[in-house]
């Protein structure tokens, strides 16, 4: 979590309330680089349709405008859900000890997922670091070879090939430059917004892998010898009921606070869903037909990275429902029989409630899980299979 704070400063966003003017000023200048960036590929892509309708040229520009649409979604909500991303910060930073008691089992947990969400996130971090560096240098070391190596005529490229009002092969450095900076600002910041949704799931999943283990030993085998030796036994009852209580509540909270995440995340996810599947099947189409070393590797490069993102959102989803299932069946296996009436109704309708999952719904319209991940491949691949009989023919 202070890897994700601290990576957050750095963009303006955390900490999420109490930020001084200057971050308020600073975010909202990046913002509006964004916006900046997003409106000039929307004029490159209307000129390309108005002045020479050229398919692969569209495919060149579509997939970075929608890049941009979806970070600046992602950008504002962070900021202004900023309110809701401070509650569950803090909660995972003080509230999350109240579940946790001082049990080997309870430890193994807690260093389990702290340890796998930092090798995860620090895979992202320097996963995102080579990526930028190669897309910011990627078009120099291809015109370098082709130019100076190959001796094939001098062609100029960029990392996003923008329009600009003035003549950009003359102020060739200065457009390279700025598309450098803006590529790299885009890049990180959508990588920080999937590290800090990630970084949230992997909290709400290990809080509910320690529900889940609470719920195991709600009901001890030393409080059954001692129910059924007659002993203690209305202490047992109440201490049964509070434990109950205690992880009926959290549990509560955790299905509210993922709620209105699917809330803030809803547009980019129904936005992922619906054009996923759409700029895979082109760009993989294109980087297999088109006759440009450049264009080919950088319509493969889009390919593979939309299947990362496609699949980065899928598998938050999916691991909540998984975890989910695992709370609902360690309800299920409680030694109820040895409970009173009360607790063994509140049991029923804990188990009731547990069977609806929590998860990703994307306002709705579809469940984020890895059969979303699977459909969004198959229906690309058919897809690719559809352009590449017509284009063959």
């Amino acid at each position: 979590m202070d890897f994700i704070t601290n990576l957050g400063v750095k963009f303006f966003i955390y900490p999420f309330k109490g930020r001084s003017n200057l971050m308020i000023y600073c975010y909202f200048f990046t913002y509006g680089l964004l916006c900046l960036t997003s409106a000039q590929l929307l004029v490159t892509l209307c000129l390309i349709c108005i002045n020479n309708f050229d398919w692969f040229e569209i495919i060149n520009v579509a997939p970075n405008l929608g890049v941009c649409l979806m970070i600046l979604i992602k950008y504002r909500k962070i900021n202004v859900n900023k309110d809701l991303y401070d509650e569950i910060v803090k909660h995972f930073r003080y509230g999350l000890w109240d579940a946790i008691s001082d049990t080997s089992e309870h430890k193994k947990i807690l260093n389990r997922y702290t340890k796998t969400t930092k090798l995860i996130m620090r895979i992202e971090f320097y996963y995102t670091c080579v990526l930028t560096v190669i897309v910011d240098l990627f078009p120099r070391i291809i015109m370098f070879y082709e130019n100076d190596i190959l001796g094939k005529e001098k062609q100029y490229l960029y990392p996003f090939d923008g329009w600009y009002p003035f003549d950009k092969i003359q102020w060739y450095y200065a457009a390279y430059i700025w598309e450098s900076f803006m590529t790299t600002i885009v890049i990180f910041i959508y990588a920080f917004a999937n590290m800090l949704h990630f970084t949230l799931t992997r909290h709400i999943c290990m809080e509910l892998t320690i529900l889940g283990n609470t719920m195991e030993g709600l009901i001890s085998n030393e409080d059954v010898v001692k129910i059924k030796a007659q002993r203690e036994v209305e202490q047992i009852h109440h201490n049964v009921k509070n434990k109950l209580k205690f992880v009926i509540c959290r549990h509560q909270f955790l299905a509210k606070i993922t709620s209105k995440l699917d809330d803030v995340l809803g547009d980019a996810m129904l936005l992922t869903y619906v054009c996923g599947s759409v700029f895979i099947c082109l760009t993989a189409f294109t980087a297999t037909v088109i006759d440009d070393l450049y264009k080919s590797m950088r319509y493969f490069s889009f390919c593979f990275s939309l299947l990362v993102d496609v699949f980065f959102q899928c598998i938050i989803g999916q691991l909540l429902i998984d975890h989910s299932k695992k709370l609902e069946k360690a309800i299920y296996f409680v030694d109820w029989v040895y409970a009173d009436s009360d607790t063994k109704k509140m049991l029923l309708i804990f188990l009731m409630r547990s069977q609806k999952p929590i998860e990703l719904r994307a306002k709705g319209y579809v469940t984020m899980n890895l059969d979303t991940f699977g459909r969004i491949c198959t229906l690309s691949y058919q897809f690719f299979n559809l352009l590449r009989t017509v284009y063959s023919d």
